[in-house]
């Protein structure tokens, strides 16, 4: 497929450093998938089940829909924290977030339906949306259908929250270069290159994404079976 890399470069592009980090951030991220191929096939496997189920989507009414709009965010979303991931680790805990609370939200709408139109109409009652749809009512309404999935819901949201979706001490200081506090000259690693820290937000991406699919599935199990949801989940969940 065409694409434009392959051509020369836009003056704007060239000039300051925005454009350039960016070029790099793509050049570590080719590199980072050659010598993490175990991690990318993962990562490849929970998208392919992502793409193969989105396109066979037909919902009936806004019940239906907002849990369909919210899978297609999640997809994105898992799509958009992988590619920040491989340059960006800490910045894509935010994104994993995302993910994670878009099927959070798709199953809280399942659980009670009614909440479709009030997610709908969210700025003509802001005060309600914010009451319901609380981390609490997301968790307790996979956890009526799957105990243990709850519980590995909200393990992952904390752990999102504690890397990087917030300014936690761990997103900040993950990146601070080991032992340049003691030198009276700090350095922070904006592109961290093939490290712990990168290793761990690549898998944590796996992880979240693997959970939302699960999430997904306890509201679409009939459409997901269509797809062998439970083999191609089974593969993709395999320890690293």
């Amino acid at each position: 497929m065409r694409n434009n890399l392959a051509r020369a470069r836009p003056d704007e592009w060239l000039r300051g450093d925005l454009f350039p980090f960016i070029e790099e951030c793509w050049s570590n991220s080719v590199a980072l998938v050659a010598l993490n191929n175990v991690v990318a096939a993962r990562l490849t496997a929970i998208d392919e089940i992502f793409h193969s189920v989105h396109g066979a989507f037909k919902p009936k009414d806004e019940t239906q829909l907002v849990p369909v709009l919210l899978f297609l965010r999640s997809f994105s979303a898992f799509r958009a924290s992988v590619m920040v991931g491989l340059s960006l680790p800490t910045d894509a805990f935010p994104l994993q977030r995302s993910c994670l609370e878009y099927a959070g939200y798709a199953k809280l709408v399942a659980a009670q339906p009614e909440l479709a139109k009030l997610w709908l109409q969210r700025d003509d009652n802001l005060a309600e949306v914010r009451k319901k749809f609380s981390n609490r009512a997301v968790r307790e309404a996979i956890e009526k259908d799957d105990a243990e999935l709850g519980g590995i819901y909200q393990h992952l949201y904390e752990l999102s929250i504690d890397f990087g979706a917030h300014p936690n001490e761990k997103g900040v200081l993950g990146s601070v270069v080991k032992g340049s506090l003691a030198t009276g000259n700090m350095q922070v690693m904006m592109l961290p290159g093939d490290s712990l820290q990168l290793q761990h937000g690549l898998k944590t991406c796996a992880r979240i994404g693997i959970c939302s699919l699960k999430i997904f599935n306890l509201i679409f199990r009939d459409h997901f079976a269509k797809f062998d949801f439970d083999a191609k989940i089974a593969a993709a969940s395999k320890s690293f």
